[in-house]
């Protein structure tokens, strides 16, 4: 699903910056992505969406992201 249309920035790619990252922190991957850089309308569902993925580590988002 599209977080941020500005950017095309979808959930999966979140999960991903987060895996990748290995961090949670909001600032530090809306920030990676340029999420909220243009309109700022998405800045709310991209935080949402990390924190859902907040609750599971970057190792266990990552074997989910291999089932998909």
């Amino acid at each position: 699903m599209y977080v941020c249309i500005c950017k095309g920035i979808t959930d999966k790619q979140i999960q991903e910056a987060v895996t990748s990252r290995n961090t949670n922190n909001p600032k530090e991957i809306l920030k990676a992505l340029g999420i909220g850089s243009d309109c700022g309308t998405c800045v709310e569902d991209a935080v949402n969406t990390l924190l859902e993925q907040s609750s599971r580590t970057p190792m266990e988002m990552k074997d989910s992201s291999n089932n998909s």
